[in-house]
């Protein structure tokens, strides 16, 4: 009997032995899923194969983002009615650098230090890093924008202006672009008092709940993926946005490289394999979007076709219809302005002044009430 016993013990344990042998030898050989395992020890966190998931706007959406301070370091230049700084603040674990423009007459020493100004996000488009300096592409509406009231904040984007090295990986450096600009909203909305004057206790209040964003060409569709992340109603004007779906967007671009684009289809391909582009496509998620949203676009725009536009507004709409038959959808309609502008290029020229007339108007009613 005690014989017998010991023999069922030992093919007892022989068969566990098997099992987590046949388990772990499925771990090790890829046949499990991205998910986690369920093992007789809990659970094991495998080593994710997708590392780019983490960035669909789905999973960007539950993300938790993490604020830091804005510090002010010196002056970059100044005028008679704006002084023109440049601020760091940390995202993703890296240093950030930007332009900040502020009012002269908040930085009066009789200036009231109680009431909060409005703050716009200034985002720009493609510009080279060997010409770039901090507040190119930003900078003319900038100062418009901070002579009427407003304080401004154009950040420069890894590897550009004094910020710290973007990612190795194309991938990864053009996902995280929204991840830094929300950083840097959290960043306002936690730390909202500036000290700008660098040798005095002199501060200026930012008013985080009247924040808006202004965008031009790729920076369009950086704002438009944060607004879709964040599903919150942040007014938003956007110049020439790029709104053509990912990852058209990218290789439409890519027939100005030397090899007409050739490298580049192969890596969308390689992305491809693995991923499914439209979970990192901003028009698969206009039921995320809400808020003022006003759109500037020129007929003779060869940079960012203006159609992009037409078809990008034509999406809202049909979301909007959605929303309005629905009884489930508690997300209020995208309230959306349309400008065209005929003879107008991709920097809205020769109607720029009456763009930035616009924008002033659309901030001053979204902003100042």
């Amino acid at each position: 009997m005690l014989v017998s016993f010991s023999k069922y013990l030992f093919t007892g344990f022989l068969v566990a032995i098997i099992f987590l042998a046949g388990f772990y030898l499925g771990h090790f050989l890829d046949l499990g899923k991205d998910a986690a395992l369920l093992s007789p020890f809990g659970t094991i966190e495998l080593e994710p194969k997708r590392p780019y998931q983490q960035y669909t706007i789905a999973n960007l959406a539950k993300r938790r983002y993490t604020p830091s301070n804005i510090t002010v370091e010196k002056v970059l230049e100044e005028t008679d009615k704006i002084t023109s700084f440049l601020f760091t603040y940390q995202s993703t674990n890296r240093k950030i650098t930007g332009q900040l423009n502020i009012p002269k007459p908040l930085l009066a020493p009789t200036a009231d230090q109680t009431t909060p100004t409005p703050v716009i996000i200034m985002l720009r488009g493609y510009v080279p890093v060997e010409t770039y300096q901090t507040g190119i592409g930003t900078k003319n509406v900038a100062a418009i924008l901070a002579e009427n009231g407003y304080v401004t904040l154009a950040p420069d984007f890894l590897g550009f202006g004094e910020s710290d090295p973007e990612p190795v990986d194309v991938w990864e450096a053009r996902f995280i672009k929204p991840i830094n600009v929300i950083e840097l909203i959290n960043s306002i909305k936690a730390n909202p008092t500036l000290r700008p004057s660098l040798l005095s206790d002199h501060t200026v209040l930012l008013d985080a709940q009247n924040l808006g964003i202004w965008a031009h060409s790729n920076g369009g569709q950086v704002a438009l993926t944060l607004l879709e992340i964040l599903g919150e109603p942040i007014p938003t004007t956007l110049w020439a946005p790029v709104t053509s779906p990912f990852p058209y967007s990218v290789l439409f671009y890519s027939d100005e490289n030397e090899d007409e684009g050739r490298e580049a289809r192969a890596w969308v391909a390689l992305f491809e394999q693995d991923y499914d582009a439209r979970e990192f496509s901003l028009t698969q998620y206009l039921n995320r979007l809400t808020g003022f949203i006003q759109i500037h676009h020129g007929a003779v725009d060869e940079a960012a076709p203006q159609t992009w536009s037409d078809e990008f507004v034509d999406k809202v709409e049909t979301e909007n219809k959605r929303r309005a038959v629905s009884k489930d959808i508690e997300l209020s309609a995208t309230d959306l302005t349309y400008f065209t502008y005929p003879r107008a290029d991709h920097n809205l020229q020769p109607d720029w002044n009456t763009v930035v007339q616009r924008d002033l108007s659309f901030f001053d009613t979204h902003l100042r009430n």
